[in-house]
C-alpha cells in the first residue's frame, strides 16, 4: 500500500511491518523524495466489515458497515417458509 508523506506529498513506501493485534498492523515508511528523507511509521487497523468472510474466524469480531447494510427493500421475497 502507497502512503504519502505528510511532510513533501511525495510517495512513501513501507520498509518493514508487523502484526499488533489480529485487526493491527504496524508499518515503517520511508519517504521517496531523497531532499525529504522523511522516515515515519503508521499504524493500520481493520475497522468494519464490507462483505462477510466465507471463512469467519470466530476469535474477529467486526461490526458490519453502515454503508454496507442499507434499508430493506420491501420488494424482496422473504426466505421464512412457515
Amino acid at each position: 500500500m502507497a502512503f504519502t508523506c505528510p511532510h513533501c506529498e511525495a510517495i512513501a513506501y513501507t520498509r518493514s511491518s508487523r502484526m499488533v493485534t489480529i485487526k493491527l498492523r504496524e508499518a515503517y515508511l520511508q519517504c521517496s523524495d531523497l531532499h525529504c528523507g522523511h522516515t515515519f511509521k503508521t499504524l493500520e487497523e481493520v475497522v468494519c466489515t464490507l462483505s462477510p468472510s466465507a471463512k469467519p474466524n470466530p476469535a474477529v469480531f467486526l461490526p458490519r458497515s453502515a454503508k454496507v447494510a442499507g434499508p430493506p427493500d420491501e420488494r424482496q421475497l422473504s426466505l421464512d417458509v412457515t
